[in-house]
């Protein structure tokens, strides 16, 4: 699918189109109760929301930076095309990229691994939420201007310090 109108000034016919195509798109690969994780710039593919909402977030805010592979609305991606961890301090300890982590999580997933049950989710749960919450929480910063640890990475931390040493 072109996305070259995701770069058109959002007021613009070809943007309009675009985001209805994309709309359609989404609702019909990943939404859940008639829901999809919002996008835009400010929820960041962490809300659920309905089509009307997306569809005004969207024309008002636009897409959050860098969200061309649409892989929270049912776009299919290898696990090489997951942006990396925008967290990278120079402090990082070998084995310790949580971008990494999350390749192996969606290339599994991709291969049709049973990672439902590997990662103690309910049937009820959908794989897809959970990898985007864990992929958002590898953005967040820690507190506001930390650039060492995202929440993720901090969380990550403390359950291995809480491992190693009790």
């Amino acid at each position: 699918m072109d996305k070259g109108w995701m770069d058109a000034p959002r007021h613009t016919e070809k943007y309009l189109q675009g985001l209805v195509k994309f709309l359609g798109y989404a609702f019909n690969k990943s939404s859940v109760e008639n829901k999809i994780l919002c996008p835009c710039e400010n929820y960041v593919n962490s809300y659920w929301r309905e089509e009307s909402e997306v569809h005004e977030h969207l024309v008002c805010e636009g897409f959050v930076d860098g969200y061309k592979k649409w892989m929270f609305h049912g776009e299919h991606v290898s696990s090489s095309s997951i942006p990396p961890n925008l967290d990278e301090g120079d402090d990082r300890d070998e084995g310790d990229d949580i971008s990494d982590l999350l390749r192996d999580l969606a290339a599994s997933s991709d291969k049709g691994g049973d990672l439902e049950d590997d990662c103690g989710l309910d049937q009820d749960d959908s794989f897809l939420e959970y990898l985007h919450k864990l992929e958002a929480d590898s953005r967040q910063e820690l507190y506001p201007r930390c650039k060492n640890f995202s929440k993720l990475r901090f969380l990550v931390r403390l359950l291995h310090t809480k491992l190693l040493g009790g």
